[in-house]
């Protein structure tokens, strides 16, 4: 990709830089069931309606066949990795939106930004990652429909952290919300990653799918979050999903 950006898409980079400062420093963390908070206003109203406009129709996206065993996911989930293949591939005005916003969410600035309301409880829940150095960022556009839902899990244990940005046109809805779990089994807890029956945990609590808001959590054996199965007819869930991995 060039690296000379013409002075819309430097605005594009500053943008989202400026939005996600104050965004991603909560003033507090929720630590039940395990550390994580919830943003409301995560961009300038002006610029989340551009984030927006710049999402790509569905025909842009593919399947998740390959990456999940969840049969839900697979009928019902798409995905638009923010890879160089699949980024030429967007037409017009797409194409230096992502790529550009690309660049500043696969940079080691945004890097430290997103991990560092966890700094404080890396020590106790994952202290594996104190002196890790070498890290995986996963980027991409997730598109859910109705039939969608994905049961109670912590994540893979390489997996450090997600960010979601919900991109709601504007209903907020709960049922489209990312909920959190407890086992029902005192102590239980999870270092595969595995999907759970929902039968064996008790909802804790859901955050709605909301404008311009996101969710954040750092995974842990007892960070169980899932998505409960999507009824409602005709919807489309547009989510901003940012992950970070240990490589």
């Amino acid at each position: 990709m060039n690296n000379l950006l013409t002075e819309a898409q430097e605005s594009i980079a500053e943008s989202f830089k400026h939005s996600l400062g104050e965004s991603l420093q909560p003033q507090s963390v929720e630590q039940n069931p395990s550390p994580h908070f919830y943003g409301h206003n995560v961009f300038a109203n002006g610029f989340f309606d551009r984030i927006r406009a710049h999402l790509p129709e569905s025909k842009f996206y593919g399947g998740v066949k390959g990456r999940t065993g969840n049969v839900r996911a697979q009928k019902s989930r798409l995905a638009l990795p923010m890879t160089d293949d699949n980024l030429s591939q967007l037409p017009g005005q797409l194409r230096p939106f992502w790529s550009e916003a690309t660049k500043y969410f696969q940079s080691n600035e945004f890097l430290s930004l997103a991990i560092s309301a966890y700094q404080p409880f890396l020590k106790e829940v994952r202290p594996d990652l104190i002196n890790h150095s070498r890290f995986d960022i996963r980027f991409e556009l997730l598109r859910d429909t109705t039939a969608y839902g994905i049961g109670p899990h912590a994540d893979h244990p390489n997996k450090v952290m997600t960010l979601l940005f919900y991109l709601s046109g504007g209903e907020t809805s709960e049922a489209l919300g990312t909920s959190f779990y407890i086992p029902k089994q005192s102590g239980f807890k999870c270092g595969t990653g595995r999907h759970h029956d929902n039968e064996k945990f008790n909802l804790y609590k859901t955050y709605p799918y909301a404008p311009n808001t996101v969710l954040s959590f750092l995974r842990t054996d007892t960070s169980f979050h899932g998505v409960e199965v999507i009824e409602e007819e005709n919807v489309q869930r547009d989510v901003l999903r940012w992950m970070l991995w240990k490589a």
